[in-house]
C-alpha cells in the first residue's frame, strides 16, 4: 500500500517551539489566482544526506510546478523558537533515510511509505515520511551505476514520496489510477529518470486550491 491517512490526535508537543499560522497554500494556475509559496519544514529523526535534501528541493519543484505550487523548504532544526508562517506545511521524515551500506529489510505490503493525517475527515498538511520502508522498496531496484549515486536516487524516492501526500493534503481525495498518485508505485518507478502527476490529477489539484483560494478571499 503506498499511503495511509488516519487520524492525529496531536502534533502539539512535538512542534511547541512554533507559532503555526495558517494552512497549507493554495495551488493554483496563474489565471485563477496569484501562485503562492508554501514553507515546507522536513524534520528528520536521524542524520541526513545533504546531497539527498538537495534533490528532495529540486525534484519536488519539478513536479508540483505544472499544478502553480512553490516552496520555500526549510529544516524544523535550523527554526527559531518563535518561527512564524503563513503557509505552512510539516514533513516529519522517520528512520534511516541514507541509502548507505546498512542492512535493508524486506519491504512490507501491509506498511505505508508515508501518511497524511487526518482529523474530523479532514486532511491535515503534516505528513510522515517511514524512510526505513521507502529504502526497503528501492535498494533491491539498483543495479549496476546506480550504486554510485544512491544519495541522489533516495532523494528522487523521498521527494515523490512527499508529492504523492502533498497530492492527498491539497485534495482530500485518494488514489489515482496512474503517475506519481497512483496507489502504489514501485522501487524502480521511485528512481526512475522520469515521474509526474496526470493531466487529470494536476487539475484536480488546481480546482481543490482555486476552491480554498475563493473560500479565504471571498471572491
Amino acid at each position: 500500500m503506498w499511503s495511509v491517512m488516519r487520524p492525529v490526535t496531536a502534533y502539539a508537543r512535538t512542534f511547541a517551539a512554533l507559532t503555526l499560522v495558517g494552512t497549507l497554500a493554495a495551488c493554483v494556475s496563474a489565471a485563477e489566482a496569484p501562485v503562492r509559496n508554501t514553507t515546507l519544514i522536513l524534520q528528520f529523526d536521524q542524520p541526513h544526506s545533504e546531497r539527498s535534501l538537495a534533490v528532495i528541493r529540486t525534484e519536488l519543484s519539478t513536479v508540483m510546478q505544472n499544478a502553480g505550487f512553490t516552496f520555500d523548504l526549510k529544516l524544523f532544526s535550523e527554526l527559531g523558537p518563535w518561527a512564524e508562517f503563513n503557509d505552512l506545511m510539516l514533513i516529519k521524515l522517520k528512520g534511516n533515510c541514507r541509502l548507505d551500506g546498512a542492512p535493508v529489510q524486506k519491504a512490507s505490503s501491509s506498511l505505508p511509505l508515508a501518511l497524511a493525517h487526518t482529523t474530523d475527515g479532514k486532511v491535515l498538511p503534516f505528513v510522515e515520511v517511514f524512510c526505513d520502508q521507502v529504502r526497503a522498496v528501492v535498494r533491491p531496484a539498483l543495479w549496476g551505476d546506480q550504486f554510485r549515486t544512491t544519495d541522489e536516487l533516495m532523494g528522487r524516492a523521498l521527494a515523490r514520496v512527499i508529492a504523492h501526500e502533498i497530492y492527498h493534503v491539497i485534495t482530500g481525495t485518494k488514489h489515482s489510477g496512474a503517475g506519481i498518485a497512483r496507489h502504489a508505485l514501485s522501487g524502480s518507478q521511485l528512481i526512475s529518470d522520469e515521474l509526474f502527476f496526470q493531466p487529470e490529477d494536476i487539475e484536480r489539484m488546481i480546482q481543490s486550491s482555486s476552491a480554498e483560494h475563493t473560500r479565504r478571499n471571498g471572491t
